[in-house]
Parts: C-alpha cells; sequence; structure tokens
C-alpha cells in the first residue's frame, strides 16, 4: 500500500512538473506589424511595435517610440504593469487593484493575450491543421469563428506565439504577423530590473495628489498613454488604449 502511495505521488508531481513546464513561456524577442484596412483595401494602416518576453515579464514598444507597457507577473498570478516613459526615466505603477478599478482585466486570459496575443480558449474554439514549417519549427494552422469573426491563426508551438493572426471582420480586416525574431542584437535597450532601480517610480493611486504639483504635471503631460491618468486628473475614470491586439 505504502508503495502505491509513493508511485501515485511520485505521478502526481512529475504531471505537476508538465503543467508548470508547459505554462513557463520561452523567451521572446520580436518585432511585430499590425495592419488594419477597410474594405475594400486600398490604403492598409501599418504600426509596428517590440515584444519583448521573459519568464512572468513581457514589454511591449511601439517602434520609435519613448515609452512602453512592462507587465510582471507575480508567483501568486496576480498582475502588475508599468507605464514606462525612458526619457524622462518615470515609471507609473498598477497593482491588479489599481487595474479592476479601471476596467482593465488582470485575470489567466489578460497574462496570455499579452504573451501570446492569443488565448489557450480562442485556440480551443478553432479547428487545427498543420502549416508550413518556420524557421524548420513546425506550425500549425487555426481556423474559424471568435465571436462570430472569420479568423486564422498561424501559430508556432515552439515559440508559443503566432506567426500571424488574421482577423476578417465584415467591414475591415486586422492582421498581426511576426516580422522579425531578434537572436542578437535589440532595436532597443529592453529595460531590465537595474534599468527599473535607476527610474523614478509613482503608484497610480497618488496620481490625484499630484494635480497641484507643477512639477508632477510637467512629466505627467507625457504619460498621455498611460491608463486614467489624465481622467484621474479631472476625478473621472478613463480608458485603456490596448497595446497589441
Amino acid at each position: 500500500m505504502q508503495n502505491n502511495m509513493k508511485c501515485i505521488g511520485l505521478v502526481a508531481l512529475a504531471l505537476s512538473s508538465n503543467l508548470v513546464f508547459a505554462d513557463t513561456l520561452p523567451a521572446l524577442d520580436a518585432r511585430f506589424e499590425t495592419i488594419q484596412c477597410a474594405l475594400p483595401c486600398q490604403r492598409p494602416v501599418t504600426r509596428a511595435w517590440l515584444m519583448l518576453r521573459e519568464a512572468g515579464q513581457v514589454e511591449l514598444r511601439d517602434v520609435g517610440a519613448s515609452q512602453s507597457d512592462l507587465w510582471q507577473r507575480h508567483p501568486n498570478g496576480d498582475l502588475e504593469y508599468l507605464y514606462l516613459m525612458h526619457e524622462q526615466q518615470r515609471a507609473i505603477n498598477y497593482n491588479s487593484v489599481d487595474m479592476r478599478m479601471l476596467g482593465m482585466p488582470v485575470g489567466d486570459s489578460k497574462w496570455q493575450a499579452l504573451t501570446q496575443l492569443v488565448t489557450k480558449n480562442e485556440l480551443a474554439q478553432l479547428e487545427k491543421k498543420p502549416g508550413q514549417p518556420y524557421q524548420q519549427m513546425p506550425t500549425e494552422i487555426y481556423s474559424g469563428k471568435l465571436n462570430n469573426v472569420d479568423t486564422e491563426i498561424t501559430w508556432i508551438p515552439a515559440l508559443a506565439i503566432p506567426l500571424q493572426v488574421e482577423y476578417r471582420h465584415p467591414t475591415h480586416h486586422v492582421t498581426v504577423k511576426l516580422v522579425e525574431r531578434y537572436q542578437g542584437k535589440l532595436p532597443v535597450e529592453k529595460t531590465t530590473e537595474k534599468i527599473l532601480q535607476g527610474y523614478q517610480h509613482v503608484d497610480f493611486a497618488d496620481i490625484g495628489d499630484m494635480e497641484h504639483d507643477k512639477n508632477a504635471l510637467a512629466w505627467l503631460a507625457h504619460a498621455q498613454g498611460a491608463p486614467g491618468v489624465h481622467a484621474h486628473a479631472h476625478d473621472k475614470h478613463g480608458e485603456q488604449q490596448d497595446h497589441a491586439h
């Protein structure tokens, strides 16, 4: 009996380890393009942006921008968001309570969308077939409807990221595609913990106390993309502009 229980324990431990490994994303530094076009498509609008992903952290930054979004996931599953202003060396910190107050999702699906562009639940709703290799890595093509929108996703399992996501709405198409995968020098400096330590941080909850501080208002003027910041100063909640997708 004891041997059986020991075997069961070992199997459970092995399964637990596999689950942890399955949820550990490989590091990825890449440039993406989001292309939107009203139908009939004549003037597509393209935005280039970077994803710098490592264990428990992802940084999203438009190409050429001096601001970026840094998301961190703590061991207990809580998300923390930092709006970074690199020229000013400032950071606005949002905890999960702040984000819920602003109506920003903070669950597993949000983390998956940030780090993988699509969620496991979305992939599960689509039909899968083999795709063409990308850099000698197998791909999978998922197609079907998500929220009644025709969708096709070319997925790279080894990188846990799509090569391309295409949403075909009746009036417009949106395509997100992986353009370049960096395996050496990056076009921008990644925001490391050491760099963060050199930035001046302010909690989002304290922004309201700064509306009469001229020095604070000077740098807050550069925080146009920070969720709720300028609405906070006018005693109302703002809406977050979703970075990626």
